[in-house]
């Protein structure tokens, strides 16, 4: 190859003849290489190292080539490196350094992870309240403007691309279902009714969702009506309560998350509790109340309206103080347990009402997480208690005559934080018509 030359060759034998070979002087065009001449011996006298040759040095060829002193120079890390090694603790850092890394590394991680959730919930939360919402109520809806069961079945055949065929298995399925449920309860049996508090075209204050049942009281926690694993779960009764054609338990109880965002699932329940203003603004603390005295619950049987008539703050941990079963109690055995829960539902109430109550009434209780006081001092729940409207009675209300309870009975916690105590049962007994026969 130019540029490179070959090592001298010798004969074998007595007589010998020196091979000859010049050294390049200039810069070879295709290698770029010069070779060192000072690595090898032009007067290769053999009489001065008769016996020595077979020891001599192996001949090197060194390049003098500027990439071959890049290389014998130490290489500076990259940018990457460099990054890695300021946030990471390395050889060679002292224990205040390593400390002050390992800090940072933390507190980078869980903001990562924090604000990864945030924005997941904010994304899930958008995408079951914009689509999934939308899509279940259109399938409640349809054939809402029909006149009879019958033009509400064609309607729900021709949207779900249901058969005569499909319609009849359901309805001996669940005998005497509702036509307008049809459609809901071929995407999921599950379904038990729907409920809706407020003009369903309220953008502001509504809740307007199917209530599904199970088996538990968990799966419905973290499922929607699709059966997807979201965040803010699904509407659901308590597992214990019976839904039959024409016949509810006495005290129905309704679960809901109250979401982050104030907004959806069951978080308005709380408004009744604050009157649905900030804080230390001084209004109408039952402007929600007034607003909102009534709501819809329609079972897969029947439907119907409810009067508002409580709303109760209560506690779950017994080392805060009393721990009311208001979930429990779902059935009145007798008169007497009907007006022992009410008389134990009002003392506690926030706000009194002009809705009468007697044994007989089915009660709606709806539930939902709520913290005053911070989750972590006191683990509490808001519910809304409501009576059913009556058969002939007008589900209309005298807001007028509703009053904040200026006295509830709450517990221990309670009056720890805000001081005070219980003064005993001051409203209007005489509401609670079977108390007195």
């Amino acid at each position: 190859m130019a540029g490179f030359a070959k090592r001298p060759h010798r004969k074998q034998g007595s007589s010998r003849t020196e091979s000859s070979f010049e050294i390049p002087s200039e810069k070879d065009e295709d290698s770029g290489s010069y070779i060192t001449t000072s690595y090898f011996d032009d007067n290769d006298d053999d009489d001065d190292i008769p016996d020595t040759r077979s020891k001599r040095p192996k001949q090197k060829l060194v390049y003098d080539d500027d990439y071959e002193d890049d290389r014998r120079k130490e290489k500076k890390p990259n940018i990457f490196i460099r990054a890695l090694r300021a946030i990471f603790p390395v050889k060679g850092d002292g224990v205040a350094e390593s400390v002050r890394k390992i800090i940072f590394d933390i507190a980078v991680v869980a903001f990562v992870i924090t604000g990864g959730s945030v924005l997941y919930d904010i994304i899930n939360e958008e995408y079951q309240k914009d689509r999934v919402d939308v899509i279940v109520a259109d399938v409640y809806d349809t054939g809402a403007d029909a006149e009879t069961e019958e033009q509400v079945k064609t309607a729900i055949k021709g949207k779900l691309n249901l058969t005569d065929k499909d319609i009849e298995e359901m309805e001996a399925e669940k005998p005497g279902i509702q036509a307008s449920f049809l459609g809901l309860y071929s995407q999921n049996p599950d379904i038990v009714g729907w409920i809706r508090l407020g003009d369903k075209n309220d953008p502001i204050v509504n809740i307007d969702y199917p209530v599904v049942q199970t088996t538990d009281n968990d799966y419905y926690l973290t499922h929607n009506f699709y059966k997807e694993t979201t965040q803010r779960g699904a509407i659901f009764a308590d597992y214990r309560n019976k839904f039959e054609n024409g016949v509810l338990s006495g005290n129905t109880v309704l679960y809901g998350h109250n979401m982050w965002n104030g907004d959806t699932m069951f978080a308005k329940l709380s408004r009744y509790y604050d009157g649905g203003v900030p804080k230390g603004e001084t209004t109408d603390p039952l402007k929600f109340y007034r607003e909102h005295p009534t709501l819809t619950f329609n079972t897969i049987y029947d439907d119907s309206e409810w009067k508002v008539f409580a709303c109760v703050l209560f506690n779950t941990q017994e080392e805060l103080g009393e721990v009311y079963p208001y979930i429990n109690i779902r059935e009145f055995p007798g008169v007497g347990e009907f007006n022992g829960f009410i008389l134990d539902i009002m003392d506690r109430s926030v706000l009194w009402t002009d809705v009468d109550l007697a044994y007989g009434d089915n009660i709606l209780t709806l539930s939902t997480c709520y913290y005053p006081y911070t989750k972590e001092k006191a683990d509490t729940r808001v519910a809304v208690f409501a009576r059913k409207v009556r058969e002939g009675e007008s589900a209309e209300v005298d807001v007028s005559k509703a009053v904040r309870n200026p006295d509830p009975l709450k517990f221990t916690y309670q009056y720890q934080v805000e001081g005070g105590s219980w003064g005993g049962r001051s409203w209007d007994t005489s509401k609670l018509l079977s108390l007195y026969g």
